[in-house]
């Protein structure tokens, strides 16, 4: 049986890697093992030539292969060879941080048999000198969270998290790097063009489209990277989202605790986006005209209550939570704080109550 390491300096690595990892490997290691090695996952290092490197007993479950048969063999000798060039492309462009999984990979089992997998990936952070060390999670496609011990479900919705979190990074920084640069050129050019050549009256309307546009590209990619949060703070991101957020007929009402300041960053960043996504569900589909925010710290969690005057949702949370994109999201992410959501709505408004414990 393969042993299941929880201090990395403990770790032996194959010869496929006789090195061992690098120092800033080393770090990237220690938290990964925190987080996941107890988990659901099975996890697999393979090398630049996808050799396996290193893993745990579940990813040879998983693989329905024993642990002596893995080690220095390639991740495609497991898989069906159809798989190859999806799971080829996910080693290809993976960065590091756990991207947009492949899904539904048939891995080769006994007796002319597959089963399907989930594959997560990300490369570790290491100098241009060194070799490339790859992390790979596999996950069973019928794992069920509702079954799943609270160590399982955390490693589970970490991964959820970290990849939407990624997807959110590359779009905000694709929008402000390149789209809003290009719109920003168009606007100068316009603007040189209208001083030369005149035609004041048929561009000023362009110009102020465009304007617009500007302003909501920017809006997105604040939403998507808030930087506000980061740089200046729990609050000051929190006023910055409703003042973005802010239109005529709606009206926000806030009360903060100012003790947040001081709790870890992780919970911060998990009460913002949770209170950034009941925002949107009040403002989408609600058509709330008042909505008021409540955050509260205890010592043993954080209350985030929402409350709106709007028409209220047609179903019950766990309907909602069948058909929503926003509120499943929020489930993903109070579940790594053993979270609780509960929520009472009528044709008067709704009012959603998120428990997150420390």
């Amino acid at each position: 049986m393969s042993t299941i390491y929880t201090n990395t300096s403990d770790m032996s690595f194959s010869s496929s890697f006789p090195d061992g990892p690098t120092g800033e490997q080393q770090k990237d290691l220690s938290i990964f093992f925190d987080a996941v090695h107890n988990g659901p996952f099975g996890y697999l290092f393979v090398n630049e030539d996808a050799l396996a490197v290193h893993f745990n007993d579940k990813v040879c479950e998983l693989l329905c292969i024993e642990p002596a048969v893995l080690r220095n063999k390639s991740i495609y000798d497991f898989l069906l060879q159809e798989e190859h060039s999806r799971v080829r492309a996910l080693l290809t462009n993976c960065t590091e941080s756990f991207a947009e999984p492949v899904r539904m990979v048939k891995v080769k089992c006994k007796k002319n048999r597959f089963r399907f997998v989930t594959i997560y990936i990300k490369k570790l952070a290491s100098r241009e000198s060194a070799d490339g060390l790859y992390i790979m999670l596999f996950l069973k496609n019928d794992f069920n969270p509702l079954s799943a011990s609270k160590e399982e479900n955390e490693a589970f919705y970490r991964a959820i998290i970290e990849t939407q979190e990624a997807e959110r990074e590359f779009i905000g920084k694709s929008l402000h790097e390149s789209i809003a640069q290009e719109l920003y050129a168009i606007r100068i050019n316009l603007q040189r063009y209208m001083m030369e050549y005149g035609h004041e009256e048929q561009i000023m309307p362009i110009k102020k489209m465009l304007n617009d546009t500007i302003f909501k590209v920017q809006n997105i990619s604040n939403d998507l990277v808030p930087t506000v949060l980061r740089d200046m703070g729990f609050h000051k991101a929190i006023d910055d989202m409703v003042f973005r957020m802010t239109r005529s007929d709606v009206r926000f009402l806030m009360k903060l605790d100012k003790e947040i300041g001081g709790e870890s960053k992780e919970i911060q960043f998990c009460a913002y986006r949770v209170i950034q996504e009941l925002f949107n569900n009040c403002l989408k589909h609600t058509d709330a005209r008042r909505i008021s925010l409540k955050v509260g710290v205890s010592d043993a969690f954080i209350a985030i209550t929402v409350e709106d005057n709007g028409q209220g949702f047609s179903r019950d949370i766990e309907s909602a939570l069948q058909l929503g994109t926003g509120l499943r999201n929020i489930r993903n992410r109070i579940a790594l704080y053993a979270g609780t959501m509960d929520m009472v709505s009528s044709s008067k408004g709704s009012k959603m109550q998120i428990k997150l414990y420390k």
